[in-house]
């Protein structure tokens, strides 16, 4: 998955389970580094990237030897929470 450094680090550093931030605070964390125009905008670039990679793994991406995110059942749950988490946050920008 390394066409995504970016949006993998995000998913490593602010809400994997392993860092253990609340929910407040994810989000809080979340928008801080969204709200930098040029980080938003590689976020963007690679989530766009992400949805058009038919071959992409939603639950890898998610749920990996590196990090756990969000342990989802179905590669449609993994995306669509992706598409919540993140790609609605950046679109609101």
């Amino acid at each position: 998955m390394s066409d995504y450094k970016s949006l993998e680090n995000l998913l490593a550093s602010i809400m994997s389970v392993e860092v253990g931030l609340s929910e407040e605070r994810e989000k809080a964390a979340l928008a801080i580094s969204l709200a930098d125009p040029a980080y938003r905008d590689v976020i963007k670039a690679e989530l766009e990237r992400a949805f058009q990679n038919t071959n992409l793994s939603w639950i890898k991406l998610l749920d990996n030897e590196t990090y756990c995110v969000f342990p989802a059942d179905s590669e449609e749950e993994a995306r669509d929470f992706i598409k919540e988490k993140l790609w609605d946050k950046i679109l609101s920008f």
